[in-house]
């Protein structure tokens, strides 16, 4: 079984479920009504080698409906700076496969990690004040970060302090795992 990912409104207000789930995307220019994923949807460090967040499991389309929505994965990574450490993720959104990623492939939200296809979101959310670096990639280094809004700079921060890096293309392996409580209160989603 799955659920519904809760959503915010432009200001990070939760919106009750039933608006949430009939609000337009963030990402749609123009759109009134509109839904996006709430700034406590970044990756939290709870150990040296262990963190929660939030991931967009790639499906076939960006528009499809992902059976996987709301459950959770272990990640691990057996290449990059985070070789050997393990992430706890919900599946929150679908993605589609395109350019060098794959079905199947998992997109770790993190802020400052890339704004991807649909890069009308973060602007639509933020105003066009901030650099959120290259559409795929985000930004570089971990100076960068201090360029988005101050919200968001302690999830991409994680990416640089707590992952060691540069995440994206390092190899990693996945299987499925109960999901921890402090995913599901924020994402208001039981699998």
């Amino acid at each position: 079984s799955r659920g519904v990912v809760r959503v915010c409104d432009k200001n990070n207000k939760l919106q009750d479920l039933t608006p949430g789930l009939n609000a337009n995307s963030g990402c749609s220019n123009g759109a009134t009504n509109s839904a996006y994923l709430c700034d406590s949807y970044q990756p939290a460090p709870v150990a040296s080698d262990l963190t929660y967040g939030f991931a967009i499991q790639v499906s076939d389309s960006q528009n499809g409906d992902n059976p996987n929505c709301c459950k959770c994965y272990e990640v691990n990574w057996t290449s990059g700076g985070a070789v050997n450490k393990t992430m706890i993720v919900q599946i929150v959104t679908p993605g589609g496969a395109g350019g060098d990623v794959k079905k199947n492939d998992l997109i770790i939200l993190t802020p400052g990690g890339g704004v991807g296809p649909l890069s009308s979101g973060c602007t639509n959310q933020y105003g066009n004040s901030f650099n959120w670096g290259e559409s795929r990639g985000g930004v570089k280094n971990r100076e960068a970060c201090d360029k988005l809004p101050s919200n968001l700079q302690g999830g991409c921060y994680w990416r640089f302090n707590w992952a060691r890096g540069e995440i994206n293309g390092w190899d990693i392996t996945y299987e499925p795992t109960e999901c921890p409580s402090r995913l599901t209160d924020i994402s208001g989603c039981r699998a």
